[in-house]
């Protein structure tokens, strides 16, 4: 097609995924009482809210996370009818790979965030070893909402890293033996982004640490396997 005919084609595409943002962000809003059972079963505590809009707000807010990560399906699957035109038979099953891949370790990430290291952190964070006798906890619930997707996402994020480290190998910007030679540097690394991401306590830090370490290990596998970054 012609240049502008691509453009236009994209523009189409763009507004889609903009109507399935706006869609899913109704449901969110419309079903948010499910996602905050969710949120209050990890606290398990009262919250409370300092601004007469912070309820309206908060949920519209939501709203919209949830739409859009219900809409990352929606998006890759419009980003492929838009490139797959311009690519070969194998081109094409190694963007679906990568896109399947990609959406699969970020899903994986948020769901062992919430089930797995989330409940120990805040067993941890609400120690009354941390607290006198006389102080009381006043969780705000705007805030708490916000640290919960800022929890979840980053550990959704820390897992896209193998998909990061295989593409780098398979466009030899980076070699296998590369990878193996500097792999304590990477491990130090990852404890860096735990200490970043999860609260001050060690065992959230290596509960996301140590999946990192083992997809690490993962890719240098796959590499081995496959041949991918080889020499």
């Amino acid at each position: 097609m012609p240049f502008w005919d691509h453009v236009q084609e994209l523009r189409n595409r763009f507004l889609y995924v903009i109507i399935s943002v706006v869609l899913f962000s109704i449901f969110g809003y419309l079903f948010y009482e499910y996602f905050f059972s969710a949120v209050s079963s990890v606290i398990q505590e009262e919250m409370y809210i300092t601004r007469i809009t912070e309820g309206f707000t908060t949920r519209l807010r939501v709203g919209f996370l949830i739409g859009l990560f219900l809409s990352i399906p929606f998006l890759f699957f419009q980003l492929m009818q838009f490139i797959f035109p311009a690519l070969e038979k194998k081109g094409k099953w190694i963007i679906l790979i990568i896109l399947i891949c990609s959406f699969s370790l970020f899903t994986v990430g948020i769901l062992f965030g919430y089930k797995s290291v989330l409940p120990i952190s805040m067993n941890f964070l609400k120690s009354r070893e941390f607290f006198p006798e006389n102080v009381e906890r006043l969780i705000s619930y705007d805030k708490f909402i916000v640290f919960f997707f800022q929890f979840l996402i980053g550990f959704g994020i820390c897992f896209q890293f193998p998909i990061v480290l295989i593409s780098l190998m398979k466009l030899e910007l980076l070699s296998l033996s590369t990878l193996v030679r500097t792999s304590k540097y990477f491990i130090l690394a990852f404890f860096t982004i735990a200490a970043i991401i999860t609260p001050p306590d060690i065992i959230s830090q290596l509960l996301l640490t140590l999946p990192m370490i083992v997809l690490y290990a993962l890719c240098i596998l796959i590499g081995y396997i496959f041949r991918i970054g080889t020499d």
